[in-house]
């Protein structure tokens, strides 16, 4: 025993992994993410750490690339923390140029990254895990292939497009996100309008879960999760964001009906189709919102009680309602000021959004001029989106420009084009930033001269002037400041802030005599102010035959009669004159 050698053991060894490149569309997995789940969403960390989890399993991550756009990051505010955290390279693209969001640009990006990685910078690297399910990467994945690489995608079920699923020379497997991710709550049933799937058949209702049945008993029904398309916002409802969508939304129903409110059940079929019930639903809880948080005024009238017989109006007071029709009102008063006979169309950032992110605001939501800038944007996308803003794409000197002219007859045109429309909300935005105490009927001159010297140019001071000498507003001292004080009893201040019945489906004329010395001329684009009942009333009964107004002339009807139609207003003399000519 003592004279045996002992012989050491040969060393195992083992094939080295080989080493693996992650490259995230984190746009398509964000969307797709929204789109396609019920509920909170899981964090931005976990969902990370699940797919280098998966990518890791085949070797060591040498390369980890997460390309995302700008619009996303703003909305994920833990995105770049859970990045640095796992390790990932942040690439940042651009998705707006000239004003307009711009898409798929994050997949151009990541061919380009990909592409030079493979012939260039990692020609050693074997295994690659594309995470994204779009189209556009079939290119990539076949020059891939052809390097004798092994090609990996991650993506939804719903999101991946049927020629990456169908074609195994692309890709050597396919690792779903609904796997990868079980904690969200996915809505496998469902497809987005836009997807790529939708031509391929359904799965069967087997995969449904099923419930026990009774005898004697009909089956019982499988109640799915509704799942939000892609033409509804997918934001959370309570998000600043579609609350000003869904105050847009109002406005634009009630001052198109002339209405002061509008009931729930006709506002969702008016906005959403019938057919698209997931929609519906989604409107709906954007609608629970906005009256848990006070934007959107909801009563019920007479002894109706149903939930669809709600009579809905945006609540003008509410600072994100204050703040969001302002800044609209800006932005469309804005272009109707700039356009004119000779410039029908004017470039949407250098004319539009540029000059009037620059205006400082007293307070409200927006604090900042990133945050005023990213306001602006999105109630333009949104105005753009209701038809009250035409757009077209022109290039110039090797880059496209986007330019933007008014919808003449929309609505929400003919709502800002109201006289005083710019300046009874400027009232109506400062008294929303104002403390509990505070003067809120009082606002500043110079706070004209910074919120709306941009928004009227030249003609701000006529402006003023037609309102004070209207009785809209009247000056008035505060300390040693000059100022205005609004009469918020007044007809057109009453229409503008929620009184849409006023309006006659275009700007009234103004018919009350007019003064001694005639006001300045409008100015291009602006309609005359609304008459006041008394001021109407005064014309239609007055008492001089020598100054009052001729009636119109009407046609008597088949029975005749005098006074059957239009009415006898005038004397009977001129009521009988106007018969006998």
């Amino acid at each position: 025993m003592r004279g045996r050698v002992r012989r050491r053991a040969k060393p195992i060894r083992r094939k080295p992994l080989p080493d693996v490149a992650l490259l995230i569309d984190w746009e398509n997995v964000y969307y797709t993410l929204r789109q396609h789940t019920t509920g909170p969403l899981p964090s931005t960390l976990s969902i990370l750490q699940a797919i280098l989890q998966k990518a890791a399993e085949f070797g060591p991550v040498r390369v980890k690339l997460a390309i995302f756009g700008q619009e996303v990051a703003t909305q994920d505010e833990t995105l770049l923390m859970a990045l640095e955290f796992t390790g990932m390279e942040p690439i940042a693209v651009a998705q707006r140029m000239s004003g307009r969001l711009l898409k798929g640009r994050s997949d151009a990006v990541l061919i380009t990254r990909a592409l030079k990685l493979l012939y260039k910078e990692r020609q050693d690297i074997d295994y690659w895990f594309i995470v994204s399910g779009d189209r556009d990467l079939n290119a990539l994945c076949k020059a891939i292939k052809d390097e004798d690489k092994h090609v990996y995608l991650i993506a939804g079920d719903k999101s991946l497009a049927n020629e990456l699923r169908d074609s195994p020379y692309l890709r050597d497997d396919v690792f779903l996100l609904e796997d990868l991710i079980p904690q969200a709550r996915w809505t496998r049933a469902a497809l987005r309008a836009d997807d790529t799937q939708v031509d391929k058949p359904q799965p069967t209702a087997e995969l449904a879960r099923r419930t026990p049945q009774r005898r004697g008993r009909l089956p019982a029904r499988v109640r799915t999760e509704p799942h939000v398309p892609a033409v509804v916002p997918t934001a959370s409802p309570e998000s600043d964001k579609e609350q000003r969508r869904l105050a847009v939304l109002l406005l634009d129903q009630l001052v198109a009906l002339h209405a002061r409110a509008m009931a729930r059940g006709d506002f969702v079929t008016s906005v959403v189709p019938l057919s698209q019930k997931e929609a519906s639903s989604v409107l709906e809880q954007r609608i629970d919102a906005g009256i848990e948080q006070r934007t959107v005024v909801a009563k019920l009238e007479g002894r109706a009680r149903a939930k669809a017989k709600q009579m809905l109006a945006p609540n003008m007071s509410s600072p994100l309602v204050a703040e969001t029709i302002f800044h609209l009102v800006r932005v469309l008063r804005r272009i109707d000021t700039v356009t004119s006979k000779d410039t029908r169309r004017i470039p949407a950032v250098e004319a539009v959004l540029d000059p009037l992110s620059r205006a400082d605001q007293p307070g409200g939501l927006a604090r900042g001029r990133s945050q005023r800038r990213l306001l602006l944007e999105t109630l333009f996308n949104i105005a753009e989106e209701r038809g009250a803003i035409q757009t077209e794409q022109v290039e110039r000197e090797g880059r496209q420009i986007t330019m933007c002219w008014l919808a003449e007859g929309h609505p929400l045109v003919v709502y800002a084009r109201q006289p005083a429309a710019s300046i009874v909300h400027l009232f109506n935005f400062v008294a929303s930033t104002r403390a509990k105490g505070e003067r809120i009927d009082w606002v500043n001159q110079a706070l004209f001269a910074e919120l709306l010297s941009r928004v009227e140019g030249d003609a701000l001071e006529s402006t003023m002037r037609r309102a004070v000498e209207r009785g809209v507003m009247r000056p008035e001292e505060h300390g040693k400041k000059a100022g205005f004080v609004i009469d918020q009893a007044h007809e057109e201040v009453r229409t503008v802030l929620g009184e849409f019945d006023r309006l006659n489906g275009e700007v009234r004329p103004t018919v009350a005599a007019l003064p001694a010395t005639m006001p300045a001329a409008l100015p291009a684009g602006e309609a005359p102010a609304l008459p006041s009942p008394t001021a109407a009333s005064a014309v239609g009964v007055s008492s001089d035959p020598a100054t009052a107004v001729p009636r119109k002339r009407t046609r008597r009807g088949r029975r005749g009669g005098r006074g059957r139609r239009g009415g006898a207003q005038g004397p009977k003399k001129a009521a009988t004159g106007e018969a006998a000519d």
